[in-house]
């Protein structure tokens, strides 16, 4: 988590200078903050069925905590929105990609009986 946060502050720091969303950004964001929602939530599903899930995101455990999946969530979510804010050349690719896999991991979620929890 440390190098993402370094990584972070290098991306800031060499950035020239960010401007303001678009409305189609904005439109972007949205969603991707629906799709980290209801990955959050299923995340803390599984968190909780440990007995019938596991976690396959690198970056938990197989089996975390809630305190692992919240700080998770909120550390990462505000990581890829500072990210998207000050890289505008990159701001709508990179929330297109993530509302993509954001769906997708959802969805094969969904389809194996993670439930929204919390």
């Amino acid at each position: 988590m440390k190098a993402i946060l370094a990584a972070l502050l290098c991306a800031i720091s060499f950035s020239a200078q960010s401007r303001d969303w678009t409305d189609s950004e904005k439109a972007w964001g949205a969603a991707f903050l629906a799709t980290r929602v209801v990955d959050w939530g299923q995340t803390r599903y599984i968190a909780r069925h440990p007995d019938r899930f596991r976690e396959l995101n690198p970056l938990l455990p197989e089996h975390p905590s809630l305190g692992d999946v919240n700080r998770h969530f909120l550390v990462s979510t505000a990581v890829m929105l500072a990210a998207a804010h000050y890289l505008p050349q990159y701001r709508k690719a990179m929330l297109q990609v993530w509302v993509a896999a954001g769906v997708i991991g959802t969805a094969r979620n969904a389809h194996i009986g993670v439930r929204f929890d919390f």
